[in-house]
């Protein structure tokens, strides 16, 4: 995979792209970067457009003053996917991730397919329990992008109740969902994955034995799954 840019109307998004066919865009969780998601992509389909991004505020992407709302990065994706000139794309992610790839099937341009794994947006979050500056400062710890600042931002943000995905609105989606759910998430308990399962109706359920990343720690279990999506 190699690295590339692309503005948007917030900054630029730095993303890994693979060449391939079908565009999939995978969105990494909080905190992360889109090299999370290295570990499947040797096992997805080779007709696959593969594209990893790091979210704005985060890796080699832009950290602007902005509010980063979920609803900013969604449409600072649909920018890149502008860009690119994609159409007919399969988006998905991981935790904060999926929450974004949530927003922009609901509110920008549903999707081919959508992949939501272990994904946030009606849980309780860490702000919402007051443990923002501990989360971030162990994230620092292991990052060096110099986005605490954004980070913090990102992380009050959604603690809004405002941000929160309404249940009754994933009923308008009419897009394939494929659901991949770690049984030993103990970030997003598992019966959130449940609650997708019964409001999309056109989903189906993945229980991996994994936690909160499965495309980490199962990487060829998540690439099987994705891959059948155009099999």
């Amino acid at each position: 995979m190699i690295r590339n840019y692309s503005e948007t109307r917030f900054g630029r998004i730095s993303y890994l792209i693979r060449d391939g066919k079908i565009p999939l865009i995978l969105m990494h969780g909080f905190g992360g970067t889109g090299n999370t998601f290295l570990r499947i992509e040797p096992y997805l389909n080779e007709n696959f457009k593969v594209i990893f991004p790091d979210l704005l505020g985060h890796g080699h992407s832009d950290k602007p003053d902005i509010d980063y709302t979920i609803h900013q990065q969604a449409l600072a994706i649909n920018d890149m996917i502008k860009s690119l000139n994609l159409d007919k794309i399969i988006i998905g992610g991981n935790s904060y991730g999926g929450w974004i790839a949530l927003d922009y099937a609901l509110n920008i341009n549903e999707p081919e397919a959508l992949i939501l794994i272990d994904s946030a947006g009606t849980n309780r979050t860490f702000a919402e329990d007051g443990m923002v500056n501990e989360v971030v400062d162990e994230i620092m710890k292991v990052r060096n992008y110099k986005n605490r600042d954004a980070l913090i931002k990102i992380a009050e943000n959604n603690g809004r109740p405002s941000e929160k995905i309404n249940l009754n609105d994933l009923k308008r989606l009419s897009c394939k969902t494929i659901i991949i759910w770690g049984k030993n998430d103990n970030t997003i308990p598992i019966s959130k994955g449940y609650e997708y399962k019964n409001y999309i109706r056109n989903s189906e359920m993945h229980v991996l034995d994994s936690g909160h990343t499965p495309q980490i720690s199962n990487p060829e279990e998540v690439s099987s799954i994705i891959n059948k999506i155009i099999e």
